[in-house]
């Protein structure tokens, strides 16, 4: 098959080529543009440990009769909380307020009817745990510092540097590209000319995140444990080259 026959035929066919496999995968495209291409999509992976962790707190109480006085309880054991946070070496940069709500609470009655019980102050709090491996310590204080006013709603870990695994999975894509792209090239029966275009996507897959308990076990003398797992990095290449 010679050149200006492939020429013909890539375009008319409008062929896209898939090959399937679980990690990396691989798209190859004809071109369609004036300049006859070639372009391959791979796309790597590697592996990163979790180094630090973003947790949601939530500091919660309820008077019977005073709203004001709910929400001053709820002022204190934030403040408490915040104290114990800043002990542990949490910057204030790190802990960040997300929300305040003071309200009614009801009992609903088998009628449809709502009978007032009482007022409830929350206080919602966002903090960025730097070091994962005292995150279980931290949070342990937390509790113990806010009573049976303070929830430990999520933990979620991350990696706050994924340049080395995406280096990896980079290389990996790159590789897969160019080895598919010459596959292509000697079946095909066409030559490889210069890379023409690269373009590249980055996705960090998130943890899900960790559910904690409330202040039951404050008390206990045992450190949370804090997995750290793995999270993955893929890195999407597309390459063309054009077509001697």
């Amino acid at each position: 098959m010679n050149v200006r026959r492939l020429a013909l035929l890539l375009p008319v066919a409008a062929a896209v080529l898939l090959v399937s496999a679980c990690s990396p995968s691989t798209t190859v495209v004809a071109g369609d543009s004036p300049t006859n291409t070639v372009n391959v999509s791979a796309t790597g992976q590697a592996d990163a440990v979790p180094d630090a962790a973003k947790a949601s707190l939530t500091v919660s109480t309820n008077d019977p009769k005073d709203a004001q006085a709910a929400q001053a309880s709820a002022a204190a054991a934030a403040t408490a909380v915040i104290d114990a946070l800043k002990a542990k070496g949490v910057a204030d940069a790190d802990i960040a307020t997300q929300g305040i709500t003071v309200g009614p609470t009801y009992n609903y009655t088998n009628e449809g009817g709502q009978e007032l019980t009482g007022y409830q102050a929350t206080q919602t709090l966002q903090i960025t745990l730097r070091d994962l491996s005292t995150a279980g310590a931290t949070l342990d204080a937390v509790v113990a510092a806010g009573g049976n006013a303070a929830h430990v709603d999520s933990l979620t870990p991350y990696v706050t540097d994924p340049s080395v695994a995406a280096n990896k999975a980079r290389a990996q894509a790159v590789a897969v590209a160019q080895k598919q792209a010459e596959q292509y090239a000697s079946l095909l029966g066409f030559t490889l000319g210069p890379v023409t275009s690269v373009s590249e996507s980055t996705t960090n897959a998130v943890p899900a995140p960790i559910a904690m308990a409330d202040a039951a076990g404050a008390e206990s003398k045992v450190s949370t444990p804090v997995q750290a797992g793995t999270t993955q990095v893929s890195v999407t290449v597309s390459i063309s080259w054009s077509i001697g």
